[in-house]
């Protein structure tokens, strides 16, 4: 790499230089999938620069590495919404904690989610919402529809690209953001649409349940499907394609779990999985779709996270037993669970069981939404290293 400081190459940079071009761009795209490895990689030469700016090569390497890396989670505070880092530098996305606060005379703005590079905020009377992207770093406010504001009970919402799952520009194009919410004997879903910029039709479908909670969790994707979990354990799904809802039963065999133990998962080939926090086990169904239709949750995976994790015994205060361990939350491919504890929060790759311990005092951190992406800023100047994810700009942004 680069000597910054004293503007001279390395030995090893000095040999690249003589590269063929075709075999640059070959060890460029083995590089680590982490944003951060491309951007010192830019800092090179201009030669380097140019590289890692081209767009096939950078459609390469997403190709190439497919799942993009978890940069860090956001999460609501009493301040409004934060991000975190999960990387210790020099894979730190910024200097210190980032803010997506965006204060307006109504107050703060809270996180409802992000996905495929977007984040999704909502004003503390569900009344308007807002989509920042953070490529651009700018952002769409929009109002909710008037008939889930004047809601009686739950609502939620999920962002989502409205390009096709194998379409290699989904990040970049136009998004749709889905909300779902219960009134009466009845649960409504809509859609809005970034592309003519403004909502479907409100759907409904009566509900047989006494009484039907929408747990605020992060929705998971899978196909045209957005999934929540609601009433402690069955799902709610709002297929944005065919503009269906249902309601679907948990696998029949599932012990019954704490709400924070149990969330809807995305993973691969547009799959539902289910995943459950159980006796210091993290256990991952698959909701299995036969040729004829007919569905069933099918076992794929269990985790003993008291035997990989040093997790503390269950405590009492003068209120309440303290669960020892719980789900906080799931990457959008389902490789990755964040699992709380009052030591802290741990983040846990599934194929391989690497974790690392990412904060402390995570005790009243229920619920982390993780997030991913390939994106970087290439430094042209050759200063110091920047981040296409720094939250104090999405404040001023919004400020404007």
């Amino acid at each position: 790499m680069a000597d910054v400081t004293g503007g001279h190459s390395s030995p090893p940079a000095a040999a690249a230089e003589t590269l063929p071009d075709d075999v640059l761009a070959e060890i460029l795209l083995r590089l680590p999938p982490h944003p951060s490895f491309l951007s010192s990689a830019s800092l090179v030469s201009k030669r380097w620069l140019r590289h890692t700016r081209n767009p096939s090569f950078l459609r390469r390497f997403r190709e190439f590495h497919r799942t993009a890396p978890v940069l860090g989670f956001f999460l609501n505070s009493s301040h409004g919404a934060l991000f975190f880092p999960t990387d210790a530098p020099p894979g730190r996305i910024a200097d210190q904690v980032a803010s997506l606060r965006r204060n307006t005379g109504d107050g703060l703005w809270w996180l409802v989610g992000c996905r495929h590079g977007r984040v999704l905020l909502r004003s503390c009377d569900w009344a308007n919402l807002l989509v920042w992207d953070t490529m651009t770093e700018g952002f769409v406010c929009f109002p909710a529809p008037i008939q889930m504001v004047q809601a009686d009970a739950d609502r939620d919402a999920a962002v989502f690209c409205a390009a096709s799952a194998g379409d290699e520009d989904r990040r970049s194009g136009a998004f749709n953001v889905a909300v779902v919410f219960v009134s009466g004997d009845h649960v409504f879903g809509c859609v809005f649409s970034s592309a003519i910029g403004a909502w479907g039709d409100v759907i409904s479908t009566p509900v047989t349940l006494p009484l039907l909670m929408i747990y605020d969790e992060p929705a998971a994707l899978a196909g045209e499907a957005l999934y929540w979990i609601v009433n402690g354990s069955s799902l709610l799904e709002f297929n944005c394609g065919s503009q269906s809802l249902a309601l679907i039963s948990r696998p029949s065999d599932m012990p019954a779990t704490h709400r924070w133990n149990i969330r809807p998962v995305s993973l691969e080939d547009d799959l539902l999985g289910l995943a459950f926090f159980n006796d210091f086990c993290l256990h991952l169904w698959v909701r299995e779709v036969a040729d004829d239709g007919a569905t069933n949750w099918v076992p794929r995976k269990s985790v003993e996270m008291d035997k990989l994790l040093s997790l503390p015994v269950a405590t009492e205060d003068s209120r309440r037993r303290i669960v020892p361990a719980w789900i906080c939350g799931f990457s959008g491919d389902g490789n990755v669970v964040f699992i709380g504890t009052p030591a802290g929060i741990f983040l846990v790759e599934l194929d391989t069981l690497k974790f690392k311990k990412v904060t402390d005092g995570s005790l009243l951190i229920k619920t982390v939404h993780p997030f991913e992406s390939f994106y970087y800023v290439p430094n042209e100047k050759g200063g110091k290293q920047e981040s296409a994810i720094v939250g104090n700009q999405v404040s001023e942004a919004g400020g404007k």
